[in-house]
């Protein structure tokens, strides 16, 4: 995936040292941008697949990894890094 930049602010040093599912969560990120991008273009206004796709993790990246280790990793009760998410 391109916008490699963005990736890297988006997961910091300590979730990429700690995390035991970062690649879960990057999948499933990928995933959601793969299907949104298109529409995330034309609502933007932004005609260059690669800037949407660096503008869609700006705006939404916080959210994904939000969702995905509040509700979804299978270790979010017990992960610290999960916790302040409020894991449900």
């Amino acid at each position: 995936m391109l916008c490699l930049t963005h990736i890297i602010a988006w997961v910091n040093e300590a979730m990429f040292n700690e995390c035991k599912h970062l690649h879960d969560i990057l999948d499933a990120q990928k995933d959601i941008i793969e299907r949104h991008v298109d529409q995330h273009k034309w609502f933007q206004g932004i005609e260059n697949k690669e800037q949407a796709m660096c503008d869609f993790i700006e705006r939404y990246g916080f959210i994904m990894r939000e969702f995905y280790c509040s509700r979804i990793c299978v270790d979010r009760f017990d992960c610290e890094l999960a916790q302040p998410y409020d894991p449900r």
